[in-house]
């Protein structure tokens, strides 16, 4: 609400200020809204492609987010103000942050619940009931089976956000914001790509993961075997004193 309210009252200067002053302010917010709009379609292809290799970063990002939160939740139901307050919210985020940094499959938990009520939620609504506990049900089960599955849901899940946020930003930046049908069909082609190149990715670093197990589990066999025949020489030489 106090951002909403900054935006009003952004506005109404803008409006009441002369001419020259009026087009400066409005080429101001402009050039940071473009700014904005840049930096998350660089974000969202960056997520898109490389989504898997910076879930732990993605897994810290949301940990401060609920940080956040939790740490402002804190504050006002327990009363405290000043710079408590503000060690209680930033010590919260820090330490969420770092926990889902390391346990980053319960960052890829979260995100996929997150994710998995919005789009019901955008889909049907919440208005039921039923809706509202088919929701969180469909989301704890898919929430489940991305904590299995880590690194291969990684890569779906990265590829469709970021391919969604990189596509529509596209669309608003380019103004084929008319038809809603072209963001999404951007949005829907960067995320094919996008997850064909992160599997890509994926089955090349698994392929080199097996090849080095591979390799160990061949040195070990190695020297399993110059032990066994060291210790059947041993087993000849007492057989021939005797």
């Amino acid at each position: 609400m106090d951002n909403l309210q900054n935006i009003t009252e952004a506005t109404e200067i803008i409006g009441g200020a002369d001419g020259p002053t009026a087009i400066f302010l409005a080429g101001r917010l402009g050039e940071l809204s473009m700014g904005i709009m840049i930096a998350t379609i660089v974000i969202g292809l960056l997520f898109c492609f490389l989504g898997h290799k910076l879930i732990k970063v993605l897994s810290a990002l949301l940990g401060l987010c609920i940080g956040f939160g939790a740490g402002f939740a804190i504050s006002s139901i327990t009363g405290m103000e000043g710079m408590t307050r503000v060690i209680i919210i930033f010590g919260c985020a820090v330490v969420l942050a770092a926990l889902l940094f390391f346990l980053y499959r319960a960052g890829i938990f979260l995100m996929t619940f997150s994710i998995t009520v919005s789009v019901v939620f955008a889909v049907v609504g919440a208005g039921e009931k039923t809706y509202v506990m088919a929701a969180f049900g469909a989301a704890v089960v898919l929430g489940i089976v991305t904590v299995i599955f880590a690194e291969p849901a990684a890569v779906v899940i990265t590829s469709l956000s970021g391919g969604m946020s990189a596509g529509t930003g596209i669309a608003s930046l380019t103004g084929l914001t008319d038809n809603p049908f072209v963001g999404l069909g951007i949005a829907g082609a960067l995320a094919a790509v996008g997850m064909i190149v992160q599997f890509i990715l994926y089955s090349k670093k698994k392929g080199r993961k097996e090849k080095g197990t591979a390799k160990r589990t061949k040195k070990k066999d190695v020297m399993e075997s110059e032990v066994e025949k060291a210790r059947m020489l041993l087993d000849d030489d007492e057989d021939t004193d005797d």
